[in-house]
């Protein structure tokens, strides 16, 4: 079934897709295979961080009454009664008077409340890369401490930065490299995240050739399928890239039944009005399809329903209004199945470098760039906004958001899309 929809705005078709999307079920995933997944639940330590008490220092494991008039003129002198190297547990119970070597990371030994370094010591040389204090003669039984130190001093608490039993990831939580160390911290091997979501790529029309063939006059490299492919994989989920399909009624049905084996279908081109675009006539008999006219430009014409039980979005075929149709359609739908909150493009404020002008009472994207200018984030057109134009999308940084019927002129606000989140917190 079909239904011809006119004039949706952009904020009404994103809300109707997204209705059809919810997180894709939680799996356990081993940690080496969850980054950039979501947390689908709370994560609780199974131990304290760090598990024992520990040297902050290289030094030595002092009692702190013992420094109470140390210094310069006249240092505490202490008793040497151990070593301890990182990962050995001192059988020493620490007396008054005494002292035990001690290095970053070793486990303070029973009766030590602090910790001095050796740069407080008399002992400065055996804290230098390559100096062996077993190779001179300085008495090792005995360390003149110059300093005072207060009970704790230096000393890395056991549970200092993670109790056992408490949150360490939260539910909806994105694993970046530092959840990942933390969980791995506190012994947790595998973690239920909700997994990447799958994406069939299907590009679509005669006139496409692969990237790698002859190109004859009327013919169109297959590069709309290779930007998707990599702006699928760019937030996490997992493309599938098929094959051509040519204009029949067959060869489209056929990609159909291959990439509902996925969990959203994105085909490219023919959602327009030309007698070829055949993906209209195919999608709406062979499941329940919308064909829209979007408020917008760049990207007019979009489709988007089921077929096989797959959801299904189907992008236009200029270069540039494909990709931004996926970053403001297909993108949030993704990265709701895949459990994410935040679902679309970070946005910053500029001030237009230029005068900017929507198109005909639409809606509109502009490809621009964004530097900083005397302290200031200022917007430029990236080039010509021609929707064949692909190139000013690697010109741009960002896509200039104007309201229908809006205007702006140099030295005004602009909202800004952060296509490159990362190239513009850099600036």
């Amino acid at each position: 079934m079909t239904e011809l929809q006119t004039f949706l705005s952009v904020d009404d078709a994103l809300e109707r897709i997204l209705r059809g999307f919810a997180p894709l079920p939680a799996r356990e995933t081993p940690l080496a295979e969850a980054l950039g997944l979501v947390a689908a639940e709370d994560v609780l330590a199974r131990d304290n961080v760090p598990g024992f008490d520990n040297s902050a220092y290289d030094g030595y494991a002092v009692q702190a009454a013992d420094l109470a008039r140390a210094s310069a003129e006249s240092p505490a002198r202490l008793r040497v009664v151990d070593e301890i190297p990182a990962g050995r547990v001192s059988p020493v119970t620490l007396q008054a008077g005494e002292a035990a070597r001690i290095m970053t990371g070793a486990p303070v030994p029973a009766g030590a409340d602090a910790v001095v370094p050796f740069e407080d010591t008399d002992r400065t040389d055996w804290g230098h890369l390559g100096i062996d204090p077993r190779n001179n003669d300085t008495d090792r039984r005995v360390v003149a401490v110059l300093e005072r130190a207060a009970p704790g001093e230096n000393v890395r608490p056991a549970g200092g930065d993670i109790s056992t039993g408490s949150v360490v990831v939260k539910t909806g939580r994105r694993l970046g490299p530092a959840e990942i160390g933390v969980l791995g911290s506190v012994g947790v091997s595998s973690v239920r995240a909700h997994p990447r979501a799958t994406a069939a790529i299907v590009p679509t029309g005669d006139e496409i050739v692969e990237i790698d063939a002859g190109i004859r006059a009327g013919e169109v490299r297959n590069s709309n399928a290779w930007a998707l492919e990599a702006a699928t994989r760019a937030i996490g989920a997992e493309p599938r890239r098929l094959p051509i399909t040519g204009d029949t009624v067959e060869a489209l049905q056929a990609a159909m039944t291959k990439g509902s084996e996925s969990d959203v279908i994105v085909t490219i081109g023919g959602v327009s009005m030309g007698d070829f675009d055949l993906v209209t006539n195919v999608l709406g008999s062979e499941g329940r399809m919308d064909f829209w006219q979007i408020n917008m430009r760049p990207g007019k014409p979009l489709a988007y329903g089921q077929v096989h039980g797959t959801p299904v979005i189907g992008l236009p075929g200029n270069p540039v209004s494909s990709m931004v149709c996926f970053a403001l359609f297909v993108r949030p739908a993704l990265l709701r199945l895949m459990g994410h909150r935040d679902l679309t493009h970070p946005r910053v404020q500029a001030v237009a470098g230029e005068s900017f002008r929507s198109a005909q009472g639409k809606r509109t994207y502009l490809r621009v760039q964004v530097s900083r200018t005397n302290g200031e984030l200022v917007c430029t057109s990236a080039g010509d906004q021609s929707s064949y134009r692909l190139s000013s999308l690697v010109a741009g940084n960002g896509l200039a958001v104007l309201r229908e019927d809006q205007t702006i002129e140099p030295g005004e606000p602009v909202d800004v899309l952060a296509l490159d989140s990362q190239a513009l917190l850099q600036l």
